[in-house]
Parts: structure tokens; C-alpha cells; sequence
């Protein structure tokens, strides 16, 4: 009885031990990822760190932004990157829009004095107001599924050997009928392509983290498109910056509030020369987006929806 007693003490200690030596296994190991992963994503964005601590912003702020476990690189954008959408897709939003009548109407009537201000401050046609945001997020419906911090932060990598060389595999594989010199004009392109929007991406990268500094805007949640806008107006971060208009003076622009959409959208058309000439309406909706089919289409809407829906 006295054996089998120390039997099961010995048993008792030596599972004891093994469980503790497992666990500061489990602990060495998670320390080790921990590790390793800090490491990998710090030398990962290290162009981009050197390019945000030139444009003055605290080094220890956006590295923990970046150490964040939300933070994802998607390494494939620089091939992957969005397209403006095609004439076709663009009619398509406009087609539908006799059938949502009712929705627009029911948006100009719960935010009409918002759309009065916003028409008398700046000088921006209501209905055009109304037109952008409908053709931008359905009214605040479609708003877009993607991390805008990870977009623009992956995007600004899109110059890096690895990207620049997805872009040589891609064309190679997608355009293998090509011969030798036009898949080398090919790529060609989209790495300068790749380059620009690099540069570009980096600049939106820093413009997001002064909100961030700024606003104290969790900016690892915003969601937002394929192309790093986001909100019910689609703003890029600079947008947000220069035209961003607190609306309903709660101390903070938010593009996820109507009031402040409203005004963000008629303050950036009436600073890019919007007045009653159609040219210069066109000029700045190019501005907004660099799309004459994108144009066309909000210009037609907005008509629409003063003549034949509310005003």
C-alpha cells in the first residue's frame, strides 16, 4: 500500500515537472514568434519608416501602429491593384437609380439642412452633394471591406524588389503569348506604374498617421476601398486632412457621419472651382476622380435627382 502511495506521488511530480517544463516551452516559443515577428515586420517597412521619420513623425508612434497584430501586408497588391471601373460599370449605378428614388428622397429629406448649409457655405449645388455620395457609397451603404491602413501600407511597398518581381512573374505568366520585347515593355510599364503608386501610397501612408496623431482616429479600423479611400465621401487621407470638415461641430471629422460627409464633399468641390459653369464642374469632379465616365455619370445623377426625384 506504502509503494503504491509513493508510486503515485513520483507520477504526481513527474507529470508537475513535464507540465511546467511544456508550459516555459509554450512560453519560450511564443516569446521566439513574438519575436521573429517584430523583426520581419520592422525590416519589412523599413524604406517606408526612413520615408515617415523625413516627413517628422515620431518614430515610436507608428512603429507600435505597425506592430499591431491587425496589421497585415498584402504582397501581392503591387500585381493586384485596383482599377478604375469602366464606363460600363459606372452606367450600371446610374441605371438603377430611378428604382431608388425613394432612397434618395428619404436621404435629402433627413439631412435637408445640412444640404442647405453645405449648398450656402460653399457654393456646391445640393443635389451634386447628394450625387457624389450616391455614386461613391450607395449614400453611406457600400463603404468598401478593406483595411485602409493595409492597403496603403502594403501599397507603399509596391516598389520593393519582392513586389517588382511578382510584377515580372505575373506578366510573364498571364501574357506568355507576347513575345520577349513586348512582355518587356509590359513590365516596363507596371513597374513605373508600381513606382509612382509607391510614392503616392507613402505620402496617404503619412497623411493617415496625422490623423491618427491628430484626431486619435483608430485608423487600423477604418474600412474603406481597394484604393485606400474610405468614409461615405470615399476620401483619401490627404483629402481628409485639407478638406475635412467637422459638420456638426463635435470636435472631429468623422467621414462616417452624414453631417461631416456633407460638408467635406461641397468644401473640396467648391476649393477645386466648382460654380454654375459645367466645364469647370467637370474639372473639379476630375479631381475627385480622375474618371470622365465617373463624371458624366454624377453630373447625370445629380440632374436626375433634381428634375425627376425631389428638388
Amino acid at each position: 500500500m506504502q509503494t503504491d502511495k509513493k508510486k503515485y506521488i513520483h507520477l504526481i511530480r513527474a507529470g508537475f515537472l513535464t507540465l511546467v517544463l511544456l508550459l516555459g516551452f509554450s512560453q519560450s516559443f511564443k516569446q521566439s514568434s513574438r519575436s521573429e515577428y517584430r523583426n520581419n515586420t520592422l525590416q519589412r517597412y523599413e524604406n517606408l519608416f526612413t520615408y515617415l521619420e523625413e516627413k517628422n513623425l515620431p518614430l515610436t508612434d507608428f512603429r507600435r501602429l505597425f506592430l499591431d497584430p491587425r496589421v497585415e501586408y498584402y504582397d501581392n497588391i503591387a500585381v493586384n491593384y485596383y482599377k478604375p471601373p469602366t464606363m460600363d460599370s459606372y452606367s450600371s449605378i446610374f441605371f438603377h437609380i430611378e428604382n431608388k428614388g425613394y432612397e434618395i428622397e428619404e436621404f435629402i429629406n433627413t439631412f435637408e439642412d445640412q444640404l442647405n448649409v453645405a449648398e450656402q457655405s460653399y457654393g456646391v449645388n445640393k443635389e451634386a452633394i447628394v450625387a457624389v455620395l450616391y455614386v461613391e457609397t450607395k449614400l453611406g451603404k457600400v463603404i468598401g471591406r478593406y483595411s485602409v491602413f493595409n492597403i496603403l501600407s502594403s501599397l507603399a511597398l509596391a516598389d520593393s524588389p519582392e513586389s517588382l518581381a511578382k510584377i515580372e512573374n505575373h506578366v510573364y505568366e498571364k501574357y506568355h503569348y507576347l513575345d520577349y520585347d513586348q512582355r518587356r515593355d509590359l513590365i516596363a510599364f507596371y513597374k513605373e506604374r508600381a513606382n509612382r503608386k509607391a510614392e503616392w501610397a507613402k505620402a496617404e501612408c503619412a497623411s493617415l498617421i496625422k490623423l491618427h496623431l491628430e484626431s486619435h482616429i483608430d485608423i487600423l479600423e477604418l474600412p474603406g476601398s481597394y484604393a485606400g479611400a474610405f468614409g461615405y465621401s470615399q476620401f483619401i487621407p490627404s483629402s481628409v486632412l485639407r478638406y475635412g470638415v467637422d459638420g456638426d461641430n463635435d470636435g472631429k471629422v468623422d467621414l462616417y457621419n452624414y453631417t461631416d460627409a456633407i460638408m467635406s464633399v461641397a468644401n473640396f468641390l467648391s476649393h477645386k472651382g466648382w460654380d454654375e459653369e459645367k466645364s469647370n464642374q467637370q474639372k473639379a469632379l476630375l479631381r475627385y476622380n480622375n474618371s470622365r465616365s465617373y463624371v458624366a455619370n454624377v453630373l447625370k445623377t445629380a440632374s436626375t435627382i433634381k428634375n425627376d426625384i425631389v428638388f
